[in-house]
């Protein structure tokens, strides 16, 4: 029918409809739909001989009731709500901000540099409520915005290596690579229809990440991120396979998605400094030159933890935390020549502990300087230098036992297992597969740091969401955990683009 439906019982019962959508962007397309519907009943009526009027009244009765259906089709697409998820971020996220006060482990957090819990929860809250529907609406303008960051973080990149300066690369690389995963994942769902462009940028792309990670992209860009990375892909794409977004037969994607992520992770395996690193992270004591290395940090963790009882805190005499602090415990029977030593305070016998400590740098010894001694040690004294934000479970260990240390660890695991749940009622397909994609990031982080915790660090230490953050760390994960609660907020509401093509330059 080509009239236009006029002010009539049609009109107002798609305004009695309507008026029950709470999310009102989507009042329009809804009330498109409905009346395409009516239009064609109306038609169909009309062809059997009625009148327009008579018509239109038989149209209408036969939808119904319209508040009834307005309210069904509400339930059916209103704004989800996640109380649970939302209780425990906000009790992590109050924890880590309560531990960054009152620890103050950095310059910046003694000049209240904590505060960046603040902008962190803006950007969570924003991320939330805006966060999924920027995405789908302004996909092509964040495409074009995220190609031009990643350039000039490669420009960085390559000015850094062939300069020897490295112009803050360290950080910005690691939390870049880490952002890699929800962009490659939404890339990766709106290729999936034009496999040849996408293997072949995919191919670009490995074979320039294989050629930084073979020269010295594991200098800059850190094992740790590499690693997160590739296993957060790793779950993402076989979680799409999974769910059947990537269509093809299962165990052939499978197999093809692990040997590309294989090949594209044999730089931490394969080069001399990948293998250093997985050598110190599944066996830690092989790796001890000095009190000065990562892997002595893990083997004195795991010492302490051994000695910690499961209702109270640690409990050392002096001397015990002494030997512990100078590192005697681990050298004294191994090579003497790394056990600390006891600064001086009078010039006489500072003249004298200088002269101590260059003769044995001189016989190749690397001892601490240690500047506490038995009358005036304490546990803070003993432990790795960024024990507050790299071992803050091992640390709520030493300071309470074993079973309130186990009660923090399982309530990590339960902001995980309800993230993950949530993320698995999410139905649509880019929704899910955003955020499962950036589940497994904080996931990782996550599994990484723990294992930190009790002695296998591998290269450097992530963060752990929510609670031990950094400036820039925060920004990152309140992003990633935004989106995942933005994607199951507007998973009923939003209708995700389908067969849009990917966009390509030029």
């Amino acid at each position: 029918m080509n009239k236009k439906i006029s002010d009539s019982a049609v009109t107002h019962f798609l305004e009695d409809v309507t008026d029950q959508i709470s999310y009102k962007p989507l009042r329009p397309s809804i009330h498109q739909e409905l009346e395409s519907h009516i239009k064609d009943r109306i038609e169909e009526y009309e062809s059997q001989g009625l009148s327009l009027a008579d018509a239109e009244r038989k149209a209408l009765r036969g939808m119904g009731d319209a508040i009834a259906i307005g309210t069904g089709l509400n339930e059916a697409h209103k704004i989800q709500k996640s109380p649970r998820l939302a209780f425990i971020t906000a009790l992590l996220l109050l924890t880590g901000f309560v531990l960054s006060c009152f620890f103050r482990w950095t310059p910046e957090q003694m000049s209240n540099g904590y505060l960046y819990y603040i902008p962190g929860g803006i950007l969570l809250v924003f991320t939330v409520l805006k966060g999924y529907p920027l995405l789908i609406r302004h996909r092509k303008i964040l495409a074009s915005s995220i190609c031009l960051l990643y350039l000039a973080q490669i420009v960085i990149f390559f000015l850094s290596h062939f300069s020897g300066r490295r112009f803050g690369v360290v950080s910005t690389a690691y939390f870049a690579t880490l952002l890699l995963v929800p962009v490659i994942t939404v890339l990766l769902y709106c290729s999936r229809h034009n496999r040849k462009k996408f293997l072949t940028a995919a191919l670009v792309c490995a074979g320039t990440w294989m050629l930084l990670m073979y020269t010295s992209g594991l200098y800059l860009i850190s094992d740790t991120a590499a690693a997160i990375f590739l296993l957060s892909i790793l779950g993402t794409v076989c979680f799409m396979i999974h769910r059947g977004i990537l269509s093809g037969k299962k165990k052939y994607l499978y197999s093809c998605t692990l040997a590309f992520l294989v090949l594209l992770g044999s730089p931490l395996f394969l080069t001399s400094s990948g293998r250093e690193k997985i050598k110190a992270f599944v066996t830690p004591q092989s790796a001890i030159y000095t009190t000065w290395d990562d892997t002595y940090n893990g083997i004195l963790i795991q010492e302490l933890l051994s000695r910690t009882s499961l209702t109270h805190g640690l409990l050392l005499s002096p001397e015990e935390m002494m030997d512990y602090g100078t590192g005697a415990w681990y050298f004294a029977s191994r090579d003497p020549r790394h056990i600390g030593i006891v600064g001086i305070h009078t010039d006489k016998q500072q003249q004298e502990f200088q002269e101590k400590v260059e003769a044995i740098e001189k016989q190749g010894g690397r001892p601490r300087y240690i500047h506490y001694q038995a009358d005036d040690v304490t546990l803070w004294d003993i432990l790795p230098q960024h024990y507050h934000n790299n071992y803050l479970i091992a640390v709520c260990i030493f300071l309470f036992g074993w079973l309130p240390g186990l009660a923090m660890i399982g309530t990590i695991g339960l902001f995980y297992w309800i993230l993950f749940s949530y993320i698995r009622r999410i139905h649509g397909n880019l929704a899910s597969s955003l955020a499962f994609c950036c589940g497994q990031c904080l996931l990782w982080q996550g599994v990484f740091y723990l294992l930190g915790n009790f002695g296998y660090q591998y290269a450097i230490f992530p963060n752990l969401p929510l609670i031990s953050e950094g400036q820039l760390s925060i920004l990152l994960n309140m992003l990633l955990l935004g989106l995942v609660f933005s994607a199951y907020r507007y998973d009923h509401v939003i209708e995700e683009p389908v067969n849009y093509r990917p966009i390509t330059s030029g």
